[in-house]
Parts: structure tokens; C-alpha cells; sequence
């Protein structure tokens, strides 16, 4: 199984392709995470694309709550992410949690993508989710992302909001 996960202080992150035909899609030739000081740590991700360039790329984006499991909570969305890109202030809560990480990753810029998706030396930092108008508990953000209308996978980050 291709799996990829990250475990922090406040923060956790868990990336689960698609089994049947994700292995002729990308690989993660690296993604280990990093003691850097007390508390903190920094992430590193590489994952190589097989099918080059990608020029059709949606992005469904969902908020969970956890009571007695995790609960459909205020915000579940499927945009276009080639068009995100060109005007990302057009969806404010995926440009407050896209923010957090754009510039320790390469996906930054407009399609197409011909390269290999690299997060590298991702420090997240407790204060950066903070302004997010969410009351304190247990949340899951769980992102999937499709490519051509096929479902690739999803990431699925758990954070605690707490005051």
C-alpha cells in the first residue's frame, strides 16, 4: 500500500491513494518528517507523477467534526484547482488552509503540472490555522484530489483547535 503520514504535536496528516491504479499514477519515492527542535518538526514529500502533463485537476475539500465520530461539519466543496490557481482568493477557507504550506511546496502555480509534487521542509507552525472561524474541538479536513474525472486519492488532515 502507498501510503504517506505524518504525525506532529496539533497536527496530523494521512495520505491514502487510490489502490487499484494509483501505482501507475505516483509514486512517493520520499516522505519522512523530522525532528528540527522542541516541539516542532518539519515535513518532506516527493511524489512522482507517471502521466505527464496534468492539465485537469479538481480538488474536493470537505470539513468533519468529531462528535461520536467524525460529523459532515459547515463546508464540503469541489472546484476546479487549475482554475483556483489563477484566482485563489475565490475560495477563502481552501486559500487559508492552501496558505499554510504554498511555499514549502512546488503545487504553487497554474496547470499544467509536468513535474513531481514536492512539499519540502513543511514547518507548520500552531498559530497558522488559528483564524480559521471554526469553534475549538477535533476537526478532519479531508481534501480529494481527481485528475481527468478519475478519483486519485485523498489527504486526510486531523487538527485540535483549542483557544
Amino acid at each position: 500500500m502507498n501510503k504517506c503520514q505524518f504525525v506532529g504535536i496539533s497536527i496530523w496528516i494521512l495520505f491514502v491513494p487510490k489502490l487499484s491504479d494509483s501505482a501507475s499514477y505516483i509514486n512517493f519515492t520520499r516522505c519522512e518528517m523530522k525532528l528540527i527542535g522542541r516541539g516542532m518538526s518539519s515535513f518532506f514529500m516527493i511524489g512522482q507523477l507517471y502521466q505527464i502533463p496534468v492539465e485537469n485537476v479538481d480538488i474536493s475539500v470537505a470539513v468533519y467534526k468529531k462528535s461520536n465520530g467524525y460529523r459532515p461539519f459547515l463546508f464540503n466543496q469541489t472546484f476546479d484547482y487549475c482554475y483556483y490557481m489563477r484566482n485563489p482568493k475565490a475560495y477563502l477557507l481552501v486559500y487559508t488552509l492552501h496558505k499554510v504550506f504554498i511555499s514549502s511546496s512546488n503545487v504553487n502555480h497554474t496547470c499544467p503540472y509536468d513535474h513531481d509534487i514536492i512539499i519540502d521542509n513543511f514547518v507548520y507552525i500552531k498559530s497558522d490555522l488559528m483564524e480559521l472561524p471554526i469553534p475549538n474541538g477535533d476537526y478532519m479536513f479531508k481534501i480529494e484530489i481527481i485528475t481527468y474525472k478519475i478519483w486519485r486519492g485523498h489527504i486526510s488532515i486531523y487538527i485540535t483547535k483549542d483557544s
